[in-house]
This record gives structure tokens, sequence and C-alpha cells, in this order.
């Protein structure tokens, strides 16, 4: 037994399953946050794990772990799919009141499964089956059962953890990528990285490309270029010791590896950026700069709730604000604001005067018009301050365009089906319309609503009896990405209830993402009119 078992007490904690489900097919898990530990099996097919900041492609028949109060996803999935999600708690004896069991997430580490398999082969995935089946039985004390199966397999998980997947190309992939991403200034080469990992220098190129689809010298410079970006938007260093900074010993070199990546030589980089630009308070305003081509130095990022934008941005965005709850991370950005020394503040409308106020005292402050005026104007009135007005009237002329000609191919759709837009929060349902649904679909495309709204946007609570009598539109639904929704969810989605509406009855219930139907910017309504040709084309008579 290892250090980390035995400190942990391992006899005195009881571990106790909460929830089983299978997820199959091509489509994912878009990331959310979880409440509590969850182990991943993949039992078939393939896909990626991303867990906050980082992620990792999945091996069938091992396990994996996320930790409480943190974000998971699963994408990059091939038909065929299917993936094992348990959520489970630990807890230990109180010992002020005997009987008393007391949630003990400090020893979430004894259970953390980096690609643990179990012997036979093929063992693990049938537990999990074995857990899924008993766990959907009517027979009650099959039900019950499930615990003990579930203690089962965590004990197997745990006693196994330092027998790893017998795969040498994806642990040494894995190890060279860890060691690329901490010791990129060093000077890297295959043949050390093959060294370090143990393997020939032609094996360990060919599992690296393999294991993540790039060689590992490409994924060296693009680690490096990221971070002479971050170097040169928030330093104040020459480009010479950026790059030696970076790993690159000559920077005529440099200059022209960095031309190859980014298209732009490094002098006319900075010059294009000229203005150290920051974004405060929402994410979303990222939505304004994209297309006006525009990195800032500072902005609010996070691998789940500004996932587009994070996948987008987030290598050459320099410093990276709070972003998971913002509204009361704000006083924490303020002083990583400072160290970026921005001259211009990107904020939201609304702002009150005490925090413009600070915000006035690290740089000029540039308020967005309010969300009221449409995107079409925060986005000249962007262009304007940023001296990028052609850019603006490039891709308000290039939605336009798409949006006619979309407009015209789902034209047979809507002049016969109503939309009823919804969303569901903690088992509350409401007829839901923002903005960007409101510019997308009723007005640029010309669908038409299920329901009597004096005016857009809207929000107003409905039962599912009201539902039921919505009449014989697509009810699109929107669910809140947080633990207690998707929960509640899964029950009602199962439930009589739900299964008797007649729009369920009809298959007439399309579930649309939160990115990036939630987001009111120029960015997300011209990805909103992508999602809106793809969902409702194959629905063409």
């Amino acid at each position: 037994m290892d250090t980390l078992l035995a400190s942990a007490g391992l006899e005195q904690l009881t571990a106790r399953l909460w929830d089983i489900e299978i997820v199959a097919g091509s489509a994912g898990i878009v990331p959310q946050l979880t409440n509590g530990p969850v182990m991943l099996v993949l039992l078939s097919g393939s896909g990626r794990l991303k867990r906050d900041k980082d992620a990792v492609p999945m091996r069938r028949d091992a396990a994996y772990f996320t930790p409480a109060y943190s974000t998971f996803g699963f994408d990059e999935v091939r038909e065929g799919t299917q993936l094992a999600v348990i959520r489970f708690e630990l807890y230990r004896e109180s010992s002020q009141s005997r009987g008393v069991l007391l949630s003990d997430r400090a020893q979430q580490p004894v259970f953390q499964a980096e690609g643990v398999a179990l012997r036979p082969a093929g063992r693990l995935s049938a537990l999990c089956r074995t857990l899924w089946e008993q766990r959907q039985s009517r027979d009650a004390l099959l039900r019950g059962r499930t615990q003990l199966t579930f203690q089962e397999l965590l004990y197997e998980v745990v006693h196994n953890r330092s027998e790893r997947f017998a795969d040498k190309g994806l642990d040494a992939a894995a190890q060279a990528k860890a060691y690329i991403d901490a010791h990129y200034g060093e000077d890297l080469n295959i043949e050390r990285l093959a060294g370090i990992v143990k393997l020939s220098p032609k094996s360990f190129a060919n599992a690296y490309k393999k294991h993540y689809g790039i060689s590992a010298p490409d994924y060296l410079a693009r680690v490096r270029i990221s971070r002479a970006k971050r170097l040169m938007l928030g330093s104040d260093m020459k480009l010479k010791d950026i790059a030696h900074e970076v790993g690159y010993e000559d920077e005529f070199y440099f200059s022209r590896k960095f031309r190859k990546l980014v298209g732009l030589s490094p002098t006319a980089y900075i010059k294009k950026r000229k203005t150290r630009l920051a974004v405060y308070g929402s994410p979303a305003l990222l939505g304004y700069l994209l297309p006006l081509n525009i990195t800032p130095a500072a902005a609010p990022l996070h691998p789940k709730w500004t996932g587009y934008y994070y996948n987008q941005l987030g290598t050459d965005i320099a410093v990276h604000l709070d972003a998971f709850r913002n509204q009361q991370n704000r006083p924490v950005n303020l002083p990583a604001l400072a160290e970026v020394k921005p001259e211009l503040i990107l904020c939201p409308a609304g702002l009150e005067p005490k925090e413009k106020a600070s915000l006035s005292g690290l740089a000029e402050l540039y308020e967005l018009p309010a969300e009221s005026e449409g995107w079409r104007a925060g986005l000249r009135a962007v262009a304007q301050r940023l001296d990028e007005r052609e850019e603006a009237e490039r891709f308000i002329e290039a939605f336009e365009w798409k949006a006619e000609r979309i407009r015209k191919k789902l034209a047979p759709v809507f002049r016969t089906t109503p939309l009823l837009p919804l969303r569901l929060l903690k088992g509350q349902f409401y007829v839901h319309c923002n903005r960007g649904i409101a510019d997308v679909l009723f007005d640029s495309l010309g669908a038409s609503l299920s329901c009597s709204q004096a005016s857009m946007p809207f929000d107003a609570p409905i039962s599912l009896e009201e539902l039921d009598q919505a009449g014989d539109g697509i009810l699109l639904l929107l669910i809140c990405q947080e633990t207690e929704t998707l929960q509640g969810w899964k029950t009602l989605s199962e439930s009589p209830e739900w299964l008797s509406l007649r729009a369920v009855r009809e298959k007439r219930v399309q579930i649309i993402p939160s990115d990036p139907w939630r987001e009111y910017s120029p960015s997300a309504v011209d990805r909103m009119l992508d999602s809106a040709e793809a969902l409702f084309a194959a629905k063409r008579p």
C-alpha cells in the first residue's frame, strides 16, 4: 500500500454511489460543473476528457477521475462511443456524534485515477455495465445491490492504481507533452524527448503524432510562440530576450518561426496591438473583439464558462481574469488587471460608479453601449474607438449575407413550423427569448413564435400542463449546466409526466447548447446562424 493510501485512513472512509449514466453516441458531454467527485470509464469508442484546463485522450476500459467543484467534458467523440459517468461521495464518521457521517473530500486524492485498468481486460467495463443495469432494475433488492457493486469497483480501482494501462505510447506521449509544457525554454528535440520517455526516436515520434494529432516539434513550437505572445503583450522585454526566454537562441530564426505560425512578424504583431487593451466584467465582450481580429492583453476566461473564447484566444491572451461567477470575483480581478498596465479597459454597460472609479484609476475606461441598442451598434462603437471600422463593416456585411442565405434555405420549415424557446433552471421551465434568439431566429431568419408575447426579449415561468397546450411548434430547450438542474433534468426526462407531453411524443423537443445561445455578441449571433442552419436544415419538407 502506498503512503497516500496509508495516510488516508481508508478503512474509516465510506463511499456512496449517487448516480451512474452511460453516455452513448457522438455528441459527447458539454463541459459542466460537478459538485461531487466523478469517475469516468470509456466503455467503447474513443474521445477526449477535458478537465478545467487540461485535456487527455481516454483509453478504453480505464478509469479517470474528476474532483468536486471542477469542470469536465467529453469531446472528439466517434460514433458508437459509450462513456460511463459515475457520481459518488466520500464520508467519514463524525468524531463528535457516533453514527453521523460527514463529507470528507480531503481524501479525494486517494481515488484519483488516471487511466487505471483492471485485470483481466474488460473487467472494469463489465463492472460499470453491471452497476448501470442494477441501478435501472425494477427489483428493489437488486437496486440496493448497486452500493455493494460500487464498493467492489472502487476497491479494485484504488488497489490497481499503480497498474496503468499497458500502452507505453500513450504514457510516453503524455509524459513528453507535460515535459514540453514545463521546459519549453530548454534545448529540446526528438532525440532528447525520446530519451526522457525511454523510447526510440522513431517510436516516440509516431506515438506522439498518433495520440495528439500533431508532431512533438510542432507542439513545442506552438507552446513557445504562445508564450512569446504573452511576453510581448504583458512585458517590456526586447524581442531578442523573448526569443531566448522561450527557447530560441537565434532571434532571426525565432522571427521566421513566429511569422510562419502567426502570419505576422513579431514587430508587426506588437504594432497591431499597439494599444494595450484589457476586457473587464463580461467574457461576451470578447465576442466584439474577435470579429475585429483584436486580442486583448487580459480578459475573463475559463475552459467551461467561456469555452469558445478559451479555445480560440486562450493561448494569445497574456492574463486570464477570473470568469467563474465573475460577478462575485470582480474585486479579485482588479489587482490582476493592474499588473497588466492596460492603456484601455473595455467594460459592459451598467457598472456601479464605485467599480467604474476603480477601473478609471488604472486606465482609460470604455463602456460598451447598452444591449438594447443591438450588437451592430455595439460593434460599430467598439470599432470606432479602436480604429477598426472597416473590419466591423466587413463582419456585418458577411453576417447579413449569411443570414439571407440561411433564411431562404429554412423558409419551408419556418412557414409551417413555429418555435417556442424555453429554458430550464432547477426544475422550473421558462418561456425564454433572449436578445440573441430574438435577433437570429425571429428577426434575421423569419421564424414565428408559437405563443403570444407582447415584446422580445421575455422570460416567464411555464408549467408542464401549459407546455402541453403550447401548439404544434418545435420546443427549443436551454438547460442550465449546473449539477442540480442537470440531475433534476435526468429524472424529469425519464418521468411519465415529461414523456406524456405531446411535443415529446411527437419528437418536437430540441435541446440547444448554452454556447452560443445564451450570449449576446457579434461572434455569438454569427455562431447561432450556423447552429440554426445545422439544426433545422434536416427538417425541411
